[in-house]
């Protein structure tokens, strides 16, 4: 059974950091002094469970009306099974509940069309962040 959870850092950061580590530093060559900040005490964090491992995960920093998402990540042998919709889903209404108005995100550019079909509007040029192609998305909410 896949359960999905909202929770603040202190419940979440022993089921997602072994993750995390997984897709950014290891499949990705995320510098590891990159993926860990302050943002992940302030952040809401979603948890997606399957037999008791943590498959999914990614973070919402609410500031002010603008809530950011960021630090998405599916299990590899999870991929393309609506995982990562569900995930983004579940932030952009938490999000929503929280009081924001807008939803920003850097997208690797190859994940432009997953969150374009959420709404999502690329916003800006193409950047680099990790060594990693990035555009700024937006959604009005």
């Amino acid at each position: 059974m896949i359960e999905l959870s909202i929770t603040s850092w202190a419940e979440a950061q022993n089921l997602v950091k072994s993750l995390r580590y997984q897709v950014f530093v290891i499949e990705q060559k995320v510098p590891e002094d990159m993926e860990w900040d302050e943002f992940d005490q302030i952040a809401w964090h979603a948890i997606v469970t399957a037999d008791n491992q943590t498959i999914g995960t990614g973070r919402l920093i609410i500031n002010d009306r603008v809530a950011k998402i960021g630090r998405m990540a599916v299990q590899s042998s999870r991929r393309n099974q609506g995982i990562g919709k569900s995930i983004l889903k579940s932030l952009i209404q938490t999000a929503k509940e929280k009081g924001a108005q807008e939803c920003i995100l850097h997208a690797q550019t190859h994940a432009i069309a997953f969150y374009a079909k959420e709404d999502f509007e690329p916003h800006g040029p193409i950047f680099d962040e990790a060594g990693i192609p990035h555009v700024e998305m937006r959604l009005i909410l």
